[in-house]
């Protein structure tokens, strides 16, 4: 998965750099294949937001957004709503596909 990050705050570290690509690159494992993802950090108030998107091959790409005041728990709590979006998503065309015959 390519992965590019955008920085609209002047000091993010390079170690924040790191882990968001290693975090995000774990959101793989659920079971598709991203086109791109981009994961952007910005700064609002005392906050760090961090946004990812991820760009799926076909359909409507995943978004999830996050803030904290640190940039390890921001990176995260992102992941782990994109985690969740992906697994309901997952659910939800599963069950579509399996619905028992005489059934609309």
């Amino acid at each position: 998965m390519n992965i590019e990050i955008t920085s609209r705050i002047q000091d993010l570290s390079p170690a924040l750099r790191e882990y968001a690509v290693q975090r995000l690159s774990g959101v793989e494992r659920l079971g598709e294949e991203f086109h791109k993802s981009e994961v952007i950090f910005s700064a609002e108030r005392e906050e760090l937001v961090c946004e990812v998107i991820l760009h799926r091959h076909r359909g409507e790409p995943f978004v999830a957004q996050e803030r904290a005041r640190e940039g390890r728990a921001a990176v995260d709590g992102v992941a782990a709503k994109l985690e969740k979006q992906f697994r309901r998503f997952k659910k939800k065309r599963t069950q579509l596909h399996h619905r028992p015959k005489g059934q609309d």
